[in-house]
């Protein structure tokens, strides 16, 4: 019997300490002020997020925040915007319900949600689940780890052989080149005097 109550109070003192972390809940709840949060995500660690989900080619984010409420990320190739997703905080009890916004891409879906077809993919496919990650890191202080992510971490075959070639070589392919051709190569054709017209990719429903 003393055993038994001594695996009650352990069982019952995780339970405890588990509802004392920052979360997540299942419906994006950390045990955390929004304003607390606000000010950790937008310490989130952006660079990570990009180093381990950018297909190839070079990207930058732009932050822009509407304070204590949401933090936008707009993602750009050579000032093309390639993607955008931002995260919205709303109080609850002493705590605050983190969500996920990501527009809509041209078939009407979530950009980059796993079924989208670019020519020039930007960033690796889910990108909601990578998102929470960078969301779960901020929060409890740490560097983004792509590990953490659940499968699958990529549904875009263009996108990780374009990374690959990246990761080999070390040269980015460029979103004014043709699909699935290196930079070092259009511009071989170029000085060739070959017209080289480059797809453009519809990212945005919106335009």
């Amino acid at each position: 019997m003393h055993e038994i109550k001594i695996a009650m109070f352990a069982a019952l003192a995780a339970l405890v300490l588990q509802g004392c972390k920052p979360g997540p809940g299942a419906d994006g709840f950390y045990n955390i002020p929004p304003e607390a949060a606000y000010d950790k995500l937008l310490d989130a660690d952006i660079k990570g997020f990009r180093n381990a989900r950018q297909c190839g080619m070079l990207i930058y984010f732009v932050t822009n925040s509407d304070p204590r409420r949401s933090i936008t990320w707009t993602v750009t190739s050579n000032y093309v915007r390639v993607a955008r997703f931002a995260v919205r905080i709303a109080p609850k009890d002493k705590g605050s319900i983190i969500s996920i916004d990501v527009p809509k891409g041209p078939n009407g879906e979530e950009m980059y949600n796993g079924k989208q077809r670019y020519t020039h993919p930007a960033i690796m496919q889910p990108l909601r689940p990578a998102v929470r990650e960078l969301i779960d890191a901020a929060i409890a202080g740490r560097p983004f780890d792509w590990k953490k992510i659940p499968d699958p971490l990529n549904t875009d075959g263009l996108c990780g052989s374009l990374r690959n070639n990246f990761e080999a070589s070390g040269r980015p392919y460029v979103i004014d080149d043709p699909s699935g051709m290196t930079h070092e190569q259009a511009q071989e054709m170029r000085q060739r005097g070959i017209y080289l017209p480059a797809e453009r990719d519809k990212y945005f429903a919106e335009e």
